[in-house]
């Protein structure tokens, strides 16, 4: 994948989830680590307990795709 900010080719891995199920949650939103489960947000598991990452070194970012 390439890098939308720097057009870099980034480095294709995973994130592993822990306890919770992995997903995204509005900053206004988040009820903190421990009531996660309760927040509303858009689930980035759609691989059993990984979801597909792309970092880019130059930028210092992640991009999942959904």
């Amino acid at each position: 994948m390439i890098c939308p900010y720097c057009g870099a080719e980034m480095e294709k891995g995973v994130i592993h989830r822990d306890r919770y199920k992995l997903k995204w949650v509005p900053y206004n939103k988040d009820k903190g680590p421990i009531l996660q489960f309760f927040a509303d947000g858009v689930n980035l598991e759609n691989n059993g307990d990984l979801v597909e990452a792309y970092y880019c070194e130059t930028d210092r970012i992640v991009l999942i795709k959904v």
